[in-house]
């Protein structure tokens, strides 16, 4: 583990940042076809804030069902091909010769030319999960061709299509309603709503300072937008040593036809007539999307539901969304009339004019000037105790986190409970963590050995890691309590609908479940007669199905047939099962 090695060499690093760029396209003229021949009514837009991420395509409502015809939106030839219980589920890739690549997800079914690529991979690597860059087979589509069906699958909440538009080259999304020809599709005359607007001090680093915020509704009437009854904003209560005033607003959008709250696409804040900041989400760069935890403030959306877009950033904020990034401003300088306009891609906006003044006499104390007392997202932080040790490299987290220290000796795992964070904040990348073992013997099955973090509502999650040395070594994306486990139970294999002598000659599938106690079930593979079949996983039921299939039908003979299913965990321990069913 590079832990330890690396506190020595490093000391202080930045997240290299992205200034906004315009992208190279014709969007007014180019001219692509829908991807369905339906009416196109959204349920989320580009850009809206999710939980860790910007939405980065168009959800398109299917009319409440799956199976609406899928079209690619120009000639191409399929790049990627993706299938999983999880994310977009069944997804295809396309690229096209003007330099953009559509994606189709949570599809229910490919068309048949590319569900024979797809399943021609899975049986080649025996898997149903499948994530595969395929532009060297040419499989090629024209305009407005056929590739397959709507549905419901992966991490979907309902039936409907996930569509994007990336730029090949960067693989950057674009918003689609860039485009004049999908954007005319579309009916918006909605204005954006404003809910609210909260006003902070923060560091010269963007950083929000602790207790130092107040958040301030919004009305609108007689056709203006009003905060504070129409009276200045007292910053005087916020006034604090070696900060700076800065604002974030509860601005959300809607589209015509649907109730959807989504989200808003061109923001500026001015002081008089000089623009402090500028938020435009034209495009998103998925090495960065998770740094929307920065561009929000999480507090809030976290125990308030609110999405609150801060007119600031921090040195740690990467997002290419700002064409002037700013905000932040002296208190001495504060004084003044304000202004906060918000804007939606089809050019309906809204403004709110408001004016700021400060009467303090005197600056309260900042808790960040002691920084012994804090770790700061910019800086490499270490904790190094005797039984528990942690790296986190600069951009592993947003804001400030007061350094804390906690053990838990009432756990029943192989060690005490360590925490020095509360598993609601959110982390950007992951982080190295090493708990030490306590004394075992030779015969102890140390490769079963690894950390589990959990949560502050009791939620185990398995990290895993390799034993080294007299440690468990591995890395979290997650903060909570840190104990130590061991992982010797294979998984449990149950037939739901099949048992030894069972008829199954009117069966259009089998199902049965898999389950882990601990580490969780890493592969699964069926056979039939000794021969490999495709076993989908069902995350909603939680089962796995073996459809009967063009594929898996042909494997049955008459009379007696073998099923053999095959599992593992995180940890590698193995179950097998073997049951003779009938078929005639």
């Amino acid at each position: 583990m590079r832990l330890l090695l690396t506190i020595f060499i490093i000391t202080s690093l930045s997240v290299n940042a992205q200034s906004y760029q315009a992208k190279n396209f014709d969007f007014e003229n180019m001219d692509l076809h829908p991807p369905m021949k339906i009416p196109l009514i959204l349920s989320g837009n580009f850009g809206e804030m999710r939980s860790n991420h910007f939405h980065t395509g168009l959800d398109i409502k299917t009319r409440g069902v799956e199976g609406i015809k899928l079209y690619a939106i120009e000639e191409g030839v399929i790049s990627r091909v993706r299938v999983s219980p999880w994310g977009y589920g069944l997804a295809v890739y396309i690229d096209h010769p003007n330099g953009l690549t559509s994606v189709y997800a949570h599809m229910q079914s490919f068309s048949p030319e590319i569900d024979s690529l797809v399943y021609s991979i899975q049986k080649k690597q025996e898997t149903y999960i499948v994530d595969e860059i395929v532009l060297n087979q040419g499989v090629k589509v024209n305009r407005g061709e056929f590739i397959g069906l709507s549905g419901n699958s992966g991490s979907s909440a309902a039936a409907h299509l996930h569509f994007e538009i990336r730029e090949t080259v960067t693989e950057h999304a674009i918003n689609p309603l860039l485009f004049r020809c999908y954007r005319k599709l579309i009916r918006d005359k909605t204005k954006p709503t404003l809910k609210g607007i909260k006003v902070y001090a923060v560091t010269e680093k963007g950083y929000m300072i602790p207790g130092k915020s107040t958040y301030y509704y919004v009305r609108y009437q007689d056709g203006k937008h009003e905060v504070n009854d129409g009276n200045p904003i007292d910053v005087s209560d916020l006034v604090t040593e070696n900060s700076y005033l800065a604002f974030a607003f509860h601005v959300t959008d809607k589209l015509d036809g649907a109730g959807n709250v989504c989200g808003i696409h061109h923001t500026f804040l001015n002081k008089g007539d000089e623009v402090l900041h500028e938020q435009k989400t034209d495009y998103i760069n998925f090495d960065h999307n998770r740094f929307l935890n920065s561009h929000q403030d999480y507090y809030e959306f976290k125990q308030n539901r609110r999405n609150i877009h801060k007119s600031f950033k921090t040195v740690i904020n990467p997002l290419p969304i700002y064409p002037k990034a700013g905000g932040l401003i002296k208190w001495e300088e504060c004084n003044g009339p304000y202004s906060f306009k918000a804007i939606d891609v089809h050019g309906n906006w809204i403004r709110l004019n408001f004016k700021v003044q400060n009467n303090s006499k005197s600056k309260a104390k900042n808790p960040f000037d002691k920084p012994q007392k804090y770790f700061f997202p910019d800086s490499v932080n270490t904790l190094l105790y005797e039984d528990f040790q942690v790296l986190m490299e600069p951009g592993t987290f947003y804001e400030p986190l007061q350094r804390i220290f906690r053990i838990d000796s009432s756990t029943q795992y192989l060690s005490v409970g360590y925490q020095f964070s509360e598993s609601e904040i959110p982390v950007q990348k992951r982080f190295d963590v090493r708990i030490k073992t306590p004394e075992i013997n030779d015969h102890f099955p140390v490769n079963k050995l690894g950390i589990g973090v959990i949560s502050n509502t009791g939620w185990m999650s398995f990290i895993g890691g390799d034993y080294i040395s007299g440690w468990v070594e591995a890395t979290s994306r997650d903060f909570g309590k840190f104990v130590l486990l061991v992982d010797t139970i294979p998984p449990k294999i149950t037939p739901l609908d099949f048992n030894n002598g069972k008829n199954i000659s009117r069966y259009r599938n089998l199902q049965l479940t898999i389950e882990d106690n601990l580490a969780g079930v890493w592969k699964y593979k069926a056979f039939i007669n000794g021969e490999w079949a495709l076993m989908e996983f069902d995350r909603r039921r939680k089962r796995y199905i073996i459809h009967f299939t063009e594929h898996s039908k042909p494997l049955l003979k008459k009379g007696d047939n073998t099923i053999k299913i095959w599992a593992n965990d995180g940890k590698g321990n193995e179950s097998e099962g073997t049951w003779t069913v009938v078929y005639n």
